[in-house]
């Protein structure tokens, strides 16, 4: 069995297994048709514009009762208030994000697990009628998807990933700077998956920035449990996968506790830059199953929100 066919980028399987609650922005957003959020400009009009089925996490005091006295289900009344999110889906696809190479039948590499969870989010997105595009990244943007909102979309987004060979460095600081170009001051879910083998203080400022103009952002920090758990232990090559011509072999078992020491502490940097900065932050292990974080995820974005509201 390949790993491709273990791990599906889209699984009806595991997304029927997802909490029925809408992925709703956190903070105010900017959009131009009706949808789940919140809109920026109050007060220009609460008129009527159309109806939509309810799902759960939609406003119960909107249902049409009347509708539905007439076909026996649920619809709810939308208002010109009320407005859709954009979200932009960075995938890092940069060649550490291949690892593992892609023979693992247990996992799947950095790069496919992102993906699958870019995918299911879009696919909730497109289900919700709200817009999702897909950036792929390494040194640069690149297979720039901009957002739609039409679920047909998810084909060519799926085919994207599907044909994507993660390669080259990861340069994360020019890319958002190029993305701060794209989205401009429009706010915005934007959503990034990487393994953020980044110089923290260099895009400390860049993530402040994008929070301070009001976008939603979030950060799934994508690791394998190699690099996590470190688990070798005998005379080891260890090769970087962005600089083939950088090879070091080493005692891996007397380096373990020094590279655990510094792997926290990287961590713990990249958490704490996204807490100042007051965006989520999600380290993910690419061990645990997609849809297991998805719900969590989920569910926790719900909870925040009623919170706050």
């Amino acid at each position: 069995m390949s790993v491709h066919n273990q791990f599906p980028l889209l699984d009806p399987k595991s997304m029927s297994q997802l909490p029925p609650v809408a992925l709703k922005a956190l903070r105010v957003v900017e959009g131009t048709l009706t949808g789940l959020h919140t809109s920026p400009h109050h007060g220009q009009s609460i008129e009527f514009n159309q109806h939509k089925e309810y799902s759960p996490g939609d406003n119960i005091r909107h249902i049409d009762w009347k509708l539905y006295a007439k076909s026996d289900r649920y619809y709810v009344k939308q208002f010109e208030d009320e407005t859709n999110v954009r979200a932009f889906l960075l995938l890092d696809s940069s060649a550490s994000m291949a690892y593992p190479d892609g023979q693992e039948e247990d996992r799947p590499s950095k790069f496919r697990y992102g993906a699958i969870l870019a995918l299911s989010i879009s696919y909730l997105l497109f289900r919700q009628g709200d817009a999702a595009g897909l950036f792929l990244f390494n040194e640069q943007l690149r297979n720039l998807m901009p957002p739609r909102n039409r679920p047909s979309y998810l084909l060519p987004l799926a085919q994207t990933l599907e044909d994507e060979n993660p390669q080259g460095a990861t340069a994360l600081v020019p890319v958002l700077q190029q993305m701060a170009e794209v989205i401009r001051r429009k706010r915005s879910i934007m959503i990034i998956f990487s393994d953020f083998f980044v110089d923290t203080e260099k895009l400390k400022p860049l993530i402040r920035q994008f929070s301070a103009q009001g976008h939603d952002l979030v950060l799934f920090h994508v690791l394998d449990r190699d690099e996590l758990e470190f688990p070798f232990r005998e005379q080891t090559m260890f090769e970087d996968l962005e600089d083939r011509s950088r090879q070091l072999q080493i005692d891996a078992h007397a380096i373990r506790p020094y590279y655990l020491e510094e792997l926290n502490q990287y961590l713990e940097q990249i958490k704490r830059m996204a807490h100042e900065a007051g965006i989520e932050y999600w380290r993910v292990n690419t061990s645990e199953p997609p849809e297991q974080v998805l719900r969590q995820f989920l569910l926790q974005r719900h909870h925040t929100r009623r919170r706050i509201r």
